[in-house]
């Protein structure tokens, strides 16, 4: 159903914040969103959203051994936004400081309809100078996952001893 501005039910997400945050201009967007899809993004229902999720924080916050003043709606949406770009962040550290390299040597390139609301916060927490966004950026992601090999990768536990014959 996507973010809960698609207005088809679905739950808060950094979209949400986004848009809450001034990130998204809904003028901007076609009207291809609801049911019918033939509405615009809706900033009311990320609103109410965001309000339950900070109702929610602030009240774990207040009843907590150290009770902590409230926190507003963009505070809880800036914390959305943070969250994901550490989660952006985490795989390019490991690709580059835990093997030894340093990121601020690099340039970031960004891809995906909203790598561009992230990518200047992911370089400046990795060091890196200069962000690359391509022309075609907002596609990026589309034709990679298109031109990706179908690939089924299985785990399952296994409790054996450990001698030479594991």
């Amino acid at each position: 159903p996507g973010p809960a501005c698609y207005r088809k039910g679905g739950p808060v997400t950094v979209t949400d914040a986004n848009l809450v945050l001034g990130r998204l201009l809904p003028a901007s967007f076609p009207c291809i969103f609801g049911p019918g899809e033939d509405q615009p993004l809706s900033p009311e229902a990320s609103r109410k959203a965001l309000e339950a999720v900070a109702m929610e924080v602030n009240s774990f916050l207040a009843s907590g051994p150290c009770p902590a003043s409230q926190l507003s709606l963009e505070e809880v949406a800036m914390g959305f936004v943070r969250v994901a770009n550490e989660a952006m962040c985490r795989p390019i550290r490991a690709l580059t400081q835990a093997r030894g390299h340093d990121p601020s040597a690099h340039v970031l390139a960004c891809f995906g309809g909203a790598g561009g609301q992230h990518a200047c916060a992911i370089a400046r927490a990795l060091g890196m100078d200069t962000v690359h966004i391509h022309r075609h950026s907002g596609l990026l992601s589309a034709l990679g996952l298109a031109l990706a090999d179908v690939v089924h990768e299985a785990q399952e536990p296994c409790s054996l001893s450990y001698t030479p014959e594991t």
